[in-house]
This record gives structure tokens, sequence and C-alpha cells, in this order.
């Protein structure tokens, strides 16, 4: 097959939906030759800030002078995005080499796997003799997730709240129980958990598995310590560096410096020793695109995939602290998928906005925009535009330099920003 064949089977998989259990996956990677066993991981799950926490610790080893694979989801751009290897995605010859030959073992067993499982499984493969270590992140809840085959190093439960509720449960404890499920026997579980019922929890589970608890707050603080700075104490204090915009990114990279920790020579089995240049210079280059992400200024247009209510807190607290010094105009568009809790994200984002441009993603599971617009009661301008690059044209044209423009409510909205600030292609396909 050619790439563009290869992505339109991988999606194909879909129609294979999400289904509960490990034993597909455990087959299919030991028709594989159990890779996930060739190389030491650290497994990163949580509600929000997973995918940012990961790329903090695969910032700081590589820096270190490892070779990081880093497994995350969704991608933006194209799904070589999801497999990377030192910030290199995975050669498009590979995902098809790998599609054959897991295709191949798929068939010859007459197995069912789903798509996540069958990207997960290429992920292991790719990075199985080619890494030193990799940073994985849970793709759905933890304890049903393909990923939770690995016996990491270190597991890491960033923060906890509603999302996927139809497969994780309707209350916060139902949810964190399925993120828990990540917990390993006698290895160390960090959190960025705040609800006191869900750090219980987790001290019960990770009693029950011998599984030293790390909680933020109680065994490592992080605080503002100036512009783009903080002070960070956990077994050592230090002040770093933080690029990545967002009060809720100390909590994140609390979580991830407290992994670091876990990791040298006195903490860890199997350590992986880092200087304190490498976790400064790691955290002062990680990137993490369309999660609070500047892509132009004058007028400045900001790309943030807030796609459940946690995210969407996380990217008003932010807007209300944007620099007080810009007077103009606030313009929003908004795509949001229809499955998730479109009601609570507009109730926590919209506040800010002067205009709202209500439109859709290029995916079937869109909500409609229009449906959007009449659950916005605010008495402010609001209008509907077909397709993302549409609403992009119109706010264009309606801005002046000292506006600003938030592209929100879905990952899947902010990539087709994203592309098109970058003059470039999205991927064939797209789920």
């Amino acid at each position: 097959m050619h790439y563009e064949e290869t992505i339109r089977y991988l999606y194909h998989l879909q129609f294979h939906g999400i289904q509960p259990g490990l034993d597909r996956t455990r087959l299919l990677l030991s028709l594989m030759g159990n890779p996930h066993s060739r190389f030491p991981s650290i497994h990163i799950g949580g509600t929000n800030g997973k995918g940012s926490t990961s790329a903090m610790v695969a910032s700081i080893l590589q820096q270190g002078g490892y070779r990081v694979g880093l497994y995350t989801s969704p991608h933006l751009i194209d799904f070589s995005e999801r497999i990377t290897i030192n910030n290199i995605p995975i050669p498009t010859e590979e995902v098809i080499r790998l599609t054959d030959r897991l295709t191949s073992a798929v068939n010859t067993e007459k197995m069912q796997v789903t798509f996540f499982e069958f990207i997960t499984a290429m992920a292991f493969c790719y990075f199985a003799d080619r890494v030193d270590i990799a940073v994985i992140e849970v793709g759905l809840g933890g304890r049903f997730d393909a990923t939770n085959v690995l016996m990491p190093l270190i597991t890491a439960i960033t923060q906890i709240g509603f999302d996927h509720e139809q497969y994780l449960g309707t209350t916060i404890l139902e949810i964190a129980k399925e993120k828990a499920g990540i917990i390993k026997e006698g290895t160390p579980i960090i959190t960025g958990a705040k609800q006191m019922e869900v750090l219980a929890l987790f001290e019960q589970i990770a009693g029950a598995q011998h599984a030293p608890l790390f909680q933020l707050r109680r065994d490592m603080t992080v605080l503002k310590h100036g512009p783009d700075l903080l002070r960070y104490h956990g077994i050592s204090e230090r002040i770093i560096p933080c690029p990545l915009l967002g009060k809720h990114q100390m909590d994140n990279a609390g979580v991830a410096l407290r992994i670091i920790e876990a990791m040298q020579p006195s903490q860890c089995r199997t350590p992986f020793p880092v200087s304190e240049n490498d976790i400064v210079e790691g955290m002062r280059q990680v990137k993490w695109p369309g999660r609070l992400q500047v892509i132009q200024a004058d007028p400045m247009v900001l790309l943030d995939g807030a796609h459940n209510p946690s995210g969407a807190s996380a990217l008003a607290d932010y807007l209300q602290e944007v620099d007080p010094s810009r007077f103009g105009r606030h313009f929003m568009i908004i795509g949001i998928l229809r499955e998730k809790n479109v009601r609570e994200i507009l109730s926590r984002i919209t506040l800010w906005a002067d205009e709202i441009v209500f439109s859709r993603p290029d995916i079937a599971r869109a909500a409609d925009p229009a449906d959007l617009l009449a659950l916005v009661e605010r008495p402010i301008l609001k209008t509907v535009q077909g397709t993302i690059v549409q609403a992009i044209a119109y706010a264009e044209a309606r801005m002046k330099p000292e506006d600003t423009l938030v592209i929100t409510g879905s990952l899947y909205t902010v990539s087709e920003a994203l592309a098109y600030f970058k003059g470039v292609a999205l991927s064939p396909v797209r789920g």
C-alpha cells in the first residue's frame, strides 16, 4: 500500500469501535515478538495534562542524551506525529511496513482489533531496539487501554476530570478508578490529582499494589517564580523555565519533574541519570502544539484544543490573564464534537469573547454549529460559518492588529486551523 492507502486502512479499523480488554493487544504483541518488553517505559495517564507532561519528560530525557520514544494521541497534522523518536516522526515507509506486518498477523489469527490497539502495537514495534526509553501516553482511561500491557519503570496520573463518560463512568470516582488501572505492583506512581476522594482512592489502590505514591502539593510543590519561570521543590529544589502557557502547566511540570527525580540512580532500579542543565534545557525546549499555542501575533491568534470541561476551565483561566495591554476586541472560533459536554465547555470559554464564530471541523462527529450558537444566550455578536477555514477568513476580515482570536473546542478544530496557518495539508484521513 501507499501511505495514503495505509492511513485509510488504519482509520477503517475504527469501525471496530472501542472494545474493553487487553487480550487482543497481548495476542497481537506476542505475534510480533513482544516488542513492548524490549524497552523501558514511563506510562502517563490522566484526563488533562498527560500529553504536556509526556512532552516535558521526553524533552528532558532527550536533552540528557537518550534516544526517547514518545507515543501520544491524537495527532494534529499527520498521523506520524503520534509516534516519534527524539521529536522525529515515524517515517512513512515504516508506517507502511509495520502496517503490512501487523495486518498479516491479524489476518492469520482472524483477529478483530481496534484502531488504537493496532497503532499501539505499531508504536511498540517501532520503538523496540531503537530507543533507550519510551514515554507512553494512555489513550483512553487506563485499566483497559491498549498501552496498559506495559510494565513501566514509573507510572503517572495527571489531573482527573470529566471526559469520555460513556466509557469511563459518570462520577469522578468512577473515572479515577479507570485511570488508576495503570498502577502496577511495586511501581512508583506520581499524581497531580487534586480531589480528596480521588487521592484517597489512589492511596488505597497504590497501597494494595505496594506502589509508592507521590502526590503534588504533598510530596512536591510548584510555584510561579517570575515570567516563564517556576520554582519546584521535590527531592531537590530548582528554578526551571516553562515555555508552555497557562498556570495549569505548573501542575504538569511538577509531575514531570518528580518523574525525572524518580528515575535518578538513588531512586530507580533502572536509572536514567540527567544533569541539572539537562532538566533546565529540556524544559526550556519543550513544545506541545495545539495547546495554548500562539500561532500569530498582531493580531494575536491562539490555538487551544480544550475539548472537555477541565480543559475549558484551563483556557478560561488563561484568557483572564491575557496581557492587559491588548485593548482590542476578543474573537473566538468554536467547533466541538457532539459527544462532548458541549454546554459545560461553552459556559466556561465564551464569557471572554466579544464575538463568536461557530463552525465545525471536517469530521462526522462534529456538533452542528447552529446548535452551539443556540446554547450561548449572551447578547454578543454570534455567527455561523460552514468550515473552520471559512470561519478564520471571516474573523480575519473583521480583526485589527490589536485584536485577539482564540480557536478552540476540539483538537480537530485546532488541527485544521494549524494546517491553515502553516500552509500545509492535513493527513489524508481523519477519525
